[in-house]
């Protein structure tokens, strides 16, 4: 807690002085979404500068908001293919009906079940389908391809406890996108069958972080291309950050599931994205996209303070239950 207040009320108070002379920063922002964006920025880059175990640390000390999690069951799998968390809400159906699987996002390095709690727990409730959430392996202790072969190894943990890949949705934000993706690639690739559908969130797709959008909405997002950058070399180990193993965007999309990408307007991502959806129509792919106005990286994560999150939230749980629907 006192990591956060360090780093909120400065927050606070200096986006209260912006805000009388400037306005709002983005036309939609509340006092506390602005906080809120300024908040994670400073809190973010303090933590880049850290060695990443400390970094992981403090991070997963972040406290969260409570309503959506103390109404979810949760169930901690500590090995095995299925090592994660299960989230279910109170009326959740049978696994074997249909199964989220999340793939959190932390640029590879961090993140885990416990950071993404509050996503999670509002995605069990509003699809009142089961989640699991993978808490699979981390750079810089295990670079490229260690994620991709956990959440394929999952996939076929899944298959063991009767969960076809068509009951399976895949969901994932930032680099639990980029993941998600990566995965549908390679069944493509192996000519095994899909999963039912991707659902992406502001998906890590070009790690170089060239895309002119890194510059025009640095303003308003809570990263940097310089971190992000240095962040994808640990991540990436000796293979080039352009390499389409890992900046997934540069792939050929023909082949895999239906897919839903939500970004915000004011992200840095925002420009790969979209080229991406480009690519991806051109290839047939069955896509939704979903752009929330103003809303900076992984939309979702502001269900708590800001209506535009809420909606974002929303609209990634109906693609969910539309989809968990047919299985």
């Amino acid at each position: 807690m006192g990591r956060f207040l360090r780093f909120w009320f400065p927050a606070f108070f200096a986006t209260i002085a912006a805000r009388r002379r400037r306005g709002p920063l983005r036309p939609s922002w509340s006092l506390i979404m602005e906080t809120t964006v300024a908040y994670l920025r400073a809190d973010l880059l303090d933590a880049a500068a850290l060695p990443v175990a400390r970094a992981r640390t403090v991070l997963e000390a972040r406290p969260l908001p409570r309503d959506a999690i103390g109404k979810v069951w949760r169930e901690v799998v500590v090995d095995g293919p299925l090592r994660g968390e299960w989230v279910r809400g109170p009326g959740a159906t049978a696994a074997e009906a249909g199964t989220v699987l999340y793939l959190h996002g932390g640029s590879y390095l961090f993140g885990s079940p416990r950071t993404h709690a509050d996503t999670l727990a509002r995605l069990a409730l509003a699809t009142n389908r089961p989640v699991l959430a993978l808490d699979y392996r981390l750079a810089p202790e295990h670079p490229y391809p260690a994620q991709l072969d956990d959440a394929l190894a999952a996939l076929c943990g899944l298959e063991a406890i009767g969960i076809p890949r068509s009951r399976v949705v895949i969901a994932g934000e930032s680099a639990g996108g980029n993941l998600a993706l990566a995965v549908a690639l390679a069944l493509r690739d192996r000519a095994e069958p899909q999963p039912h559908a991707l659902a992406v969130i502001s998906p890590w797709l070009d790690l170089t972080s060239s895309a002119d959008s890194h510059r025009r909405n640095l303003a308003f997002d809570y990263g940097t291309p310089e971190m992000l950058r240095a962040q994808a070399r640990l991540f990436a180990g000796s293979l080039a950050l352009d390499d389409p193993r890992l900046s997934v965007g540069r792939v050929d999309p023909t082949g895999i599931a239906p897919t839903f990408l939500q970004v915000g307007t004011a992200e840095l991502l925002l420009d790969e994205c979209r080229d991406w959806c480009a690519r991806a129509r051109a290839a047939g792919v069955a896509l939704t996209v979903d752009e929330p106005e103003d809303m900076p990286h992984a939309p979702p994560f502001f269900a708590s303070v800001s209506p535009g999150g809420a909606a974002a939230l929303a609209a990634v749980a109906a693609f969910l239950r539309a989809q968990l629907a047919e299985c």
